[in-house]
């Protein structure tokens, strides 16, 4: 169990980082631009499993939409909301929004796929609510933190419908299938952005003007953050029980983007911004957490010699 739990908490720490080093490329790349490349250069990633790019194709025309669609949510309209929130908000509160998506996952599920939630779920998602309200408390008067507040909820919103989406995906298909179908869709999907919104000629040049820095930023957000991430993610998920690799995933985040973020760019997190943290740290716990249950021993398998696996 110690290797599935590192990796997790590995992934933990790349996420954490991923908006503090995001913000940091946003200075020489514009949303689109970083968007587009990061997904290009993820999708090579997958060369060495092109092959199974046959057997995708060949699926049936539902599981395609959904493929499709998944691609959408979580490479094309995330990700550009997620940037673009980062230009009006420190990247620690712009992570304490994003990561209420597995709290709208849940209500987006109890929506449309009538999905049952516990009391204890729904006090999680009420807990996560507060938490955003009181970071939010402080952006009162400020229109263009409100932005950014605005651009990072709907980020959330996207995330947690690429949730909904791809719960079935991993379901039907291999990691890699699902990983290899939405990262090629969803760079072709970001070339065919940029060249209708007359961008194209802004995007193509841009991934050689970068500087040696930022060259390395960005190659540690479309290969590490972008691949690396979601295969130990993977990984760990299909090692774990879902409630403690979600845990383990998520809750620590905000603490090593606080770190990223105080040692990186010397901005301490404020008061505020922790106190919002507890409310959907705690919110998300209890969404998460599910109490073991005691198995009664079967008595009938005990008589046939057989041992039951529970």
């Amino acid at each position: 169990m110690i290797r599935p739990m590192f990796a997790l908490l590995l992934v933990s720490a790349i996420w954490g980082s991923h908006p503090v080093v995001g913000k940091l490329v946003e200075g020489q790349m514009s949303p689109l631009t970083l968007t587009v490349w990061r997904f290009t250069i993820g999708a090579l990633c997958y060369l060495p499993w092109f092959g199974r790019a046959r057997r995708i194709v060949r699926q049936p025309a539902p599981v395609l939409g959904r493929l499709a669609a998944t691609a959408v949510f979580w490479c094309i309209l995330y990700p550009l909301l997620y940037y673009q929130c980062l230009r009006f908000l420190p990247p620690l509160d712009a992570l304490l929004i994003v990561n209420t998506a597995p709290l709208l996952a849940a209500l987006l599920a109890w929506v449309f796929l009538r999905e049952q939630i516990a009391w204890r779920e729904w006090a999680g998602i009420a807990l996560a609510i507060a938490g955003v309200v009181v970071l939010t408390g402080r952006q009162l008067n400020l229109h263009a933190s409100w932005v950014g507040v605005v651009l990072a909820g709907l980020a959330a919103v996207s995330f947690a419908v690429y949730t909904v989406l791809s719960r079935r995906l991993f379901q039907e298909l291999a990691l890699f299938d699902v990983l290899l179908g939405t990262s090629v869709m969803g760079a072709v999907g970001l070339w065919l952005v940029a060249l209708c919104t007359g961008s194209i000629l802004q995007v193509v040049p841009a991934i050689g003007a970068l500087s040696a820095g930022g060259w390395w930023q960005f190659l540690y957000i479309a290969v590490v953050v972008s691949t690396a991430a979601y295969v130990l993610y993977g990984y760990g998920l299909g090692r774990l029980p879902a409630a403690i690799s979600s845990a383990v995933t998520f809750y620590p985040q905000v603490v090593f983007a606080g770190l990223i973020q105080w040692l990186w760019l010397g901005a301490a997190p404020p008061a505020l911004t922790w106190a919002a943290a507890a409310f959907i740290l705690a919110g998300t716990f209890l969404i998460s957490w599910k109490p073991r249950r005691k198995h009664q021993p079967n008595h009938a398998s005990a008589a046939s010699g057989r041992d039951e696996v529970l």
